[in-house]
């Protein structure tokens, strides 16, 4: 299953909210994410590639998940095959990860409110180190990547979003070049 997303930065949460509320969306309670995220033993966010596998292990209030990561487009970030298994024990997942050759890179920590509108996802997140976000996805087999983060857009620019707002990013990236940065 591909996962195909779109990421903007956003002024106020609170805002962005009630415009997805007028369209009749429902939010979650908010959920507390604090994703661990490993890589290859010997490769840094810097070295990945299109086919590199990235692992993460997010504990979001009382559930673990386990979750493989691809890049499927050398130029596109956000657009990767994704697996994702829930989990019982954080602890030993990390063991098992870590047994197969991968490292920890990096944490982000963020507090999340989510809705489904249409055939989306629609997170907004307050994300640490990075400021307050909206990201639009939507999982497929086989719909044409680029048509579709293009429809996701749409829809963010039917919110309020322009181009100059637009992340292409993921959040774990982000943060990386943000810490890298700051050095």
């Amino acid at each position: 299953m591909k996962e195909i997303e779109i990421k903007a930065k956003i002024d106020n949460i609170e805002k962005m909210r009630e415009k997805l509320l007028a369209l009749g969306c429902e939010f979650s309670e908010p959920l507390f994410q604090e994703d661990i995220i490993f890589l290859p033993v010997g490769i840094e966010f810097s070295d990945i590639i299109k086919g590199t596998p990235v692992v993460r292990i997010r504990l979001s209030n009382d559930k673990v998940t386990l979750t493989l990561k691809k890049k499927i487009s050398q130029g596109n970030e956000l657009i990767k095959l994704e697996k994702e298994i829930i989990i019982s024990d954080k602890n030993t997942a990390r063991e098992i990860v870590e047994q197969m050759g991968f490292h920890e890179v990096l944490k982000v920590n963020k507090e999340r409110i989510e809705c489904g509108y249409q055939d989306m996802t629609v997170c907004l997140d307050e994300v640490a180190g990075l400021g307050s976000l909206i990201e639009v996805e939507k999982m497929s087999e086989d719909e044409d990547s680029a048509k579709v983060q293009k429809s996701l857009f749409a829809f963010l620019q039917t919110l309020g979003i322009d181009e100059g707002d637009k992340v292409t990013k993921g959040y774990d990236t982000l943060l990386y070049e943000k810490v890298k940065n700051e050095k």
